[in-house]
């Protein structure tokens, strides 16, 4: 017989001699796809083979203490004086029923962590587990089912079913430990229904409260992101989306697993950055209107006497958070003057300076309250002293709808150039989409925020940046 050939099927004639290299194939084969070792070969619905005293503990991780088919949990083994090197693991699973029924196969178990005296394996929890056909309802009402394929045991308002989870910890000579943990089966399609249900009520909350306000804007979400002018804002949308994903993203995570989203560090910089630009940018316009009121008196004109009070002072308009007033203009030979205007709510009589180097013979006052009784005072001033105040009250109007509606491509044009694209905004919305996009579809797959590159992060602080630049470069 040649070397490497084994003695075929014995015929009437001489014995066959076939090549050797298939057997052993076959051989590797099944020893690859058998289940060998005394973990891969127990079985959770008999007594556990050799078992020995101990000190292992097996616990399941809380943050995983449910999951939804499909999801993993967290098995912790550990021992205060034995080796866990060596040691396999089996986890079985079935309904919680109370009654004696037979575990599924063997679940698919990934080791995790692994120290010498501790381990944490991932296993996946199975969608053999047969749906349940118990209603809410009836659960409720006491109805449990009687099926031993059934869960009877609920967590959460008898909505999440419980399952037992068996957990045999054993070597080739011994099994270790035997541990069977509870675990909530959560439903992917419950997550995103409870999820809808709590954005759609949280944006009907904030909808009604913009509506009261009279905050313009034709559609739903226009409302939340348009300014009393009626300007659809980029900051606020950046603001307003990354608080609807987050606050989605922990109703979501917690309906799954029942426990909080862990919001990693990166996630609460993006969100920084986009409360930073907002408050940037309402900055801005504050700064805009208060600038004037920090200059020096070194500034005022030259002239031989005081100037004589302002003549013929009058509100000439008004709107729900702005006046806007006129005076007569200076005779001809009158001593040089700029003009000052003050204003005060009248009851509390808290002044303001609204800007002191005022050279027409008009000016608007901006960001008053509706519906509020307003003192507006006028004073002449050159460096020779200022004339007698002049005064005039009005009260603005209350709150109404702006005739402008905030439109969407008012995300990416300033209202100083509507014909104009900003590439500053541009930027800053394109990069703000995919980092929406990019949290949004990890936090689906795998119920956490991931983590947030640092060069990406960078690229969104300099984008929000440039964009908020921008706003305090003047025209």
């Amino acid at each position: 017989m040649a070397t490497g050939d084994i003695v075929g099927a014995i015929t009437p004639g001489r014995p066959r001699s076939v090549p050797a290299w298939p057997g052993l194939a076959a051989c590797l084969c099944a020893g690859l796809l058998l289940p060998g070792g005394p973990a891969a070969a127990a079985d959770c619905n008999t007594a556990p083979p050799k078992p020995v005293p101990s000190d292992v503990v097996v616990k399941l991780d809380p943050g995983t203490a449910w999951q939804p088919r499909g999801g993993q949990v967290r098995i912790v083994v550990e021992s205060a004086t034995q080796a866990l090197k060596g040691a396999d693991v089996v986890v079985c699973f079935r309904w919680s029923s109370g009654k004696e029924a037979l575990y599924l196969p063997p679940a698919a178990v990934q080791v995790a962590e692994s120290t010498p005296m501790k381990a944490v394996y991932r296993a996946t929890v199975p969608d053999a587990l047969k749906r349940v056909d118990s209603s809410w309802f009836g659960r409720l009402s006491g109805k449990l089912p009687t099926d031993p394929t059934q869960p009877a045991q609920f967590d959460n308002g008898m909505i999440v079913p419980v399952a037992d989870v068996k957990v045999i910890v054993g070597t080739a000579e011994s099994t270790l430990a035997t541990a069977v943990l509870e675990v909530g089966v959560t439903s992917v399609w419950n997550a995103v229904l409870t999820t809808l249900v709590c954005v759609l009520v949280a944006h009907g909350l904030l909808y009604a409260w913009a509506a009261s306000r009279a905050v313009p804007g034709r559609s739903p979400w226009m409302r939340f992101i348009s300014t009393r002018e009626g300007y659809a804002s980029l900051s606020q949308m950046q603001i307003m989306v990354w608080s609807f994903l987050f606050g989605a993203g922990a109703v979501y995570v917690m309906t799954l697993s029942g426990s909080l989203i862990d919001i990693p560090t990166g996630a609460l910089v993006l969100l920084g950055i986009a409360g930073a630009t907002t408050l940037g940018a309402k900055i801005q316009g504050a700064n805009a209107q208060a600038a004037a009121a920090a200059s020096s008196s070194a500034d005022l004109p030259t002239a031989a006497a005081a100037p004589p009070a302002p003549q013929n002072v009058s509100v000439i308009a008004s709107t729900d958070h702005s006046a806007t007033l006129r005076w007569d203009p200076p005779a001809a030979g009158a001593v040089a003057a700029v003009h000052a205007v003050s204003y005060a709510r009248q009851a509390l009589a808290d002044w303001r300076v609204s800007d002191d180097r005022i050279r027409e013979n008009s000016h608007r006052v901006l960001r008053l309250l509706p519906d509020t009784d307003y003192v507006f005072q006028v004073v002449a001033r050159n460096d020779k002293g200022a004339s007698p105040p002049v005064q005039v009250t009005e009260r603005t109007k209350v709150a109404a709808a702006i005739p402008r509606k905030p439109r969407w491509s008012d995300l990416v044009v300033t209202p100083q150039h509507p014909g104009e694209i900003d590439v500053t905004r541009v930027q800053m919305l394109f990069f703000t989409l995919i980092s929406v996009a990019f949290v949004a579809i990890k936090l689906i797959n795998s119920y956490m925020i991931p983590e947030i590159p640092e060069g990406f992060m960078l690229l969104m602080g300099i984008s929000n940046g440039v964009y908020l630049s921008a706003k305090f470069v003047p025209e």
